[in-house]
């Protein structure tokens, strides 16, 4: 598209925009691992393992994705490198729009006339987000009525959605799954863990040679978590396993007899035999004599029960939980058989669509209902037990607190308010080592703690989990990254509440965020503040968060570092302070290993070096420890962690495309050729309101020269410009530069003023919009203004805070 400038102010040529070629680039983001790398002990995300599956087992993968989620990322490039499937060829991936209709195409590639009949017993899959699903509901209808004569079909679908609002964020879906599933007759499969990932998609993907499958895992942080997984199979591995299983199935005799729950019995039976697991719809954790019993179904909310449950029964607490894995077909006997017959009381976490349902006591979840059908009607208790619904929203965010307190609501012991007992500690303090850290929105230190991970990973006696979140509604953007390392496997899909050591990057981030909240008694926190001094200390950090660090006997420590320009200098140092905190009693020859992995073993050098002066630890005056009185003591309690808005960053890099000098034919082609070029004229093409040119006919200052408020009487002459304006109504004003002072500026700097410039629309980088060095004089450039404040910012040399005083002035 073009727009064209009309010439003012007596210049003679027009301008014109030009449609250019640039495009923004996506954000940078972690490289998939290599096809070929993943098996054995890998370190990996459970949505890896997952596309693997997919790409290693189907014919064709439908992706939907919106851009940050990434949810095909690694398949897109196992495709692009040509990656040999388990079938002989690649797997053809195919990135679909998310919209009505959105699974049209893949419907129709099913039932095609042209379709490869040699094909038809390979699955079709698709990776989606579960705000995919409602757009995908009329292909999936037709695609479960005609089932019989179609591919196994199998979606993997990562529980995740955008909830807008007062507090809008990304929040764990299941209750689209839960009902698409119900009403359309599909099978409905849950990975409760990252480690059981990829068996769970292999299993769904047995299953959909029974009925069309889905297959839903939690898509915000055990799905994104890096972890070690043991035994992970590769491509030969997962191929054996489907072709054993399925031939085992398919040479059953009774197998055709058997209904939608008995084919899924026989199913697990041989899915296990060849896998030697335990699987079943149903798992039950928890006491052996349990009178108090939690049904659940989704990743976190059943991971966190079950180990609750686990550790409560250990001190004697008669509760248990019961793992929802297959929720469609319901096996109701297997359910029934998961319960321990001493059962009193069944408790149902059962999600609902929106915090208003749970409040409706005339909505009911999915699971609830068939919870209490199977009750109801079963033959294993001769009496029923109590069925209690314990309604949430896909905003609930689960902890290891509002977990136990679900307890509370089936039991007669308060367990909830028990929480900090030992009990109830599902980590080992002495042998979990637990850091958080904080940043705002910077991609350097971004980086820097995932490598961190990466680098604590190399030892191969430790396992290493790492969490991203961003929150990009607070300060411009905030960035937690949490990081647990033990001797054994991890699995504890929640925010680190009790970390040994916190580095917080930005010192306002401490009066938005009660960071002390998740740290534990006695332990570390790094604050980095360049050019602070103990004297200041009191006026930077909040009241509250001193208060906590004198009660608590938290370690403060300052970095102050000096400002420097090289990012690898900044990078370095954070690590090197980490480091030194977090292992002090690390050999030299270890610590040099673990420099290596970090980064550039001298930039690490150089940092440490800088540490003996740049890192103090602050003794914490008696003073902190009492309640200041001139304190507010209304003021709101600051949250303890971050609402995840987003998986990426918010891009703020503005770069300014380049303005082209061009010379009189450009314009000429364009406006010769309005059609082909789009071209369209326009005085202002940089603003987005329109624009007209007006006369002042008379301007009478009001107020006197000695007067310290300027009033003026100003009168305009619209004449035939088309302007409208009514009173009352707002009116901006786009002053222009004197023309004989532009004449003058344009003499002395020998420039041609008809000469065309072509500058980047503001609203489309993409639009060049063409204008003469007059005419861009004259309205876009304020080369006669008083210079800005961030001119002297940038003239200032950058120096340490506390130099600034000896520093020279901008000549």
């Amino acid at each position: 598209m073009r727009s064209i400038e009309p010439s003012s102010g007596g210049s003679a040529a027009s301008s014109a925009a030009t449609t250019g070629n640039s495009q923004q680039q996506p954000p940078s983001a972690l490289l998939p691992l290599d096809f070929s790398a993943i098996r054995g002990p890998t370190y990996l995300t459970a949505q890896t393992l997952i596309q693997q599956v997919a790409y290693a087992l189907s014919d064709k993968l439908f992706t939907y994705s919106p851009d940050t989620f990434d949810l095909d990322a690694a398949v897109k490039q196992w495709a692009a490198q040509a990656q040999v499937n388990a079938n002989g060829y690649p797997t053809a991936v195919q990135p679909m729009q998310t919209r009505q209709g959105a699974g049209a195409i893949a419907l129709g590639y099913i039932f095609s006339k042209d379709f490869d009949l040699k094909k038809r017993y390979i699955p079709q899959s698709i990776i989606a987000s579960s705000a995919t699903l409602q757009y995908l509901r009329p292909a999936l209808e037709q695609l479960s009525l005609l089932y019989s004569v179609a591919n196994p079909f199998v979606a993997h679908v990562a529980a995740v959605d955008y909830a807008g609002g007062a507090v809008g964020g990304l929040v764990a879906d299941y209750t689209t799954s839960l009902a698409l599933a119900e009403e359309l007759g599909l099978g409905l499969v849950s990975s409760l863990s990252a480690y059981e990932s990829q068996h769970m998609a292999l299993f769904s993907t047995l299953l959909a040679s029974i009925l069309p499958t889905i297959h839903v895992y939690d898509g915000m942080r055990v799905g994104r978590e890096i972890t070690q997984v043991i035994d992970v199979l590769d491509q030969s591995g997962l191929s054996a396993t489907y072709k054993k299983v399925l031939a085992e199935l398919t040479s059953d005799p009774d197998q055709k007899h058997l209904d939608a729950e008995g084919k899924l019995l026989r199913l697990f039976k041989a899915f296990n035999g060849q896998l030697g697991t335990d699987y079943s719809p149903f798992e039950y954790n928890g006491h052996s004599e349990a009178t108090s019993v939690l049904v659940s179904f989704g990743t976190i909310e059943s991971t966190l029960a079950s180990q609750i449950a686990a550790s409560l029964a250990k001190s004697g607490a008669r509760v248990g939980v019961v793992n929802v894995r297959v929720y469609r077909p319901f096996a109701e006997e297997s359910f029934l058989s998961a319960l321990p017959k001493s059962t009193k009381v069944v408790g149902v976490l059962g999600q609902v669509q929106s915090d208003l349902a749970v409040q409706e006591n005339g909505v009911h979840s999915a699971l609830y209902e068939d919870v209490l059908a199977s009750l109801t009607f079963g033959s294993r208790f001769p009496t029923a037990p109590e069925c209690v619904e314990i309604k949430y929203a896909p905003s609930h965010s689960w902890s290891l607190a509002n977990t136990a307190a679900a307890f509370d609501r089936i039991t007669n012991e308060p367990v909830g308010l028990n929480i900090t007992s030992n009990s109830l500690q599902l980590l080992d303090s002495t042998a979990v080592q637990q850091y958080t850290f904080w940043d705002t929105d910077d991609p350097a230190s971004n980086a820097a703690a995932v490598v961190l991970g990466q680098a604590l990973a190399r030892d191969s006696s430790s396992n290493v989990t790492t969490n991203i979140s961003y929150d990009n509604l607070v300060q411009g953007g905030v960035i937690r990254t949490d990081i647990r390392k033990g001797p054994q496997s991890i699995d504890a899909p929640y925010a680190i509440d009790s970390a040994d050591v916190v580095y917080v990057g930005n010192i306002k981030l401490l009066s938005e965020i009660d960071i002390l909240g998740s740290t534990k008694d006695s332990g570390k926190i790094i604050v980095k503040a360049s050019g602070l001094k103990d004297e200041d200390l009191e006026k930077k950090l909040p009241q509250p968060f001193r208060l906590a660090v004198a009660q608590r006997g938290i370690s403060l420590l300052i970095l102050d570092v000096p400002v420097s320009e090289d990012p690898n200098f900044d990078t370095a140092t954070f690590q090197a302070a980490f480091l030194r905190t977090a292992i002090p009693d690390i050999d030299i020859i270890g610590a040099k290993k673990l420099a290596l992995n970090v980064g550039d073993a001298d930039w690490i050098s150089k940092a440490t070096v800088t540490l003996d002066t740049a890192l103090r630890t602050v003794e914490v005056p008696e003073s902190w420890a009492s309640v200041d009185e001139d304190s507010d003591s209304d003021s709101p309690k600051l949250p303890v962690n971050i609402h995840a808005t987003s998986f990426a960053s918010f891009d703020k890099s503005n770069v300014e495309e380049p303005s082209i000098l061009r010379d009189w034919q450009d314009a000429a082609q364009a406006l010769a050729f309005k059609e082909a070029y789009g071209t369209t004229t326009a005085l202002r093409p940089d603003l987005a309101a329109k624009t007209f040119t007006i006369h002042v006919s008379e301007n009478r200052r009001l107020t006197p020269v000695t007067y310290d408020r300027n009033i003026f009487h100003i009168e305009f002459d619209l004449g035939d410009s088309g302007l409208k304006y009514d009173l009352g109504e707002a009116l901006g004003i786009h002053a222009e530069n004197n023309p004989a002072d532009v004449d003058q500026f344009i003499s002395f700097y020998g420039l041609d003023p008809d000469a065309i410039v072509e500058v980047p629309s503001r609203e489309d980088p993409s639009v060049l919009e063409c204008r003469t060095v007059y005419q861009a004089l004259i309205h876009n450039v304020d080369i006669f203004g008083r210079p800005p404040k961030r001119f002297y910012e940038n003239s200032l040399p950058p120096t340490r805070p506390s130099q600034t005083s000896s520093a020279s002035s901008p000549q």
